[in-house]
């Protein structure tokens, strides 16, 4: 069975850094997306503790996960690199 977990995902935007021109320091570009691995209602305890072991260098103190992407000047493109990211480390 496959599970949707986009509506556990949270999303915040933010300015690009590094060259990019005139462009890149008006638009919010980059996205990060939060993964909050205590608190998903569709993770058994089993599976949060193996991803939380799994996860040890990326989780914050809080068991958030954060993908960040700004491999696109489009922010709808980098939300879903960062979607396509975490689906491939779950």
């Amino acid at each position: 069975m496959e599970r949707d977990f986009n509506k556990e995902l949270f999303f915040k935007s933010s300015r690009s850094s590094g060259k990019g021109g005139q462009h890149v320091n008006k638009t919010e570009s980059r996205q990060s997306l939060f993964f909050n691995v205590e608190e998903s209602s569709l993770l058994t305890i089993k599976e949060k503790d193996l991803l939380k072991k799994r996860w040890a260098n990326r989780l914050s103190k809080e068991g958030i996960l954060q993908i960040d992407v700004e491999s696109s000047r489009s922010q709808i493109q980098n939300k879903k690199i960062a979607i396509q990211r975490f689906y491939e480390l779950l």
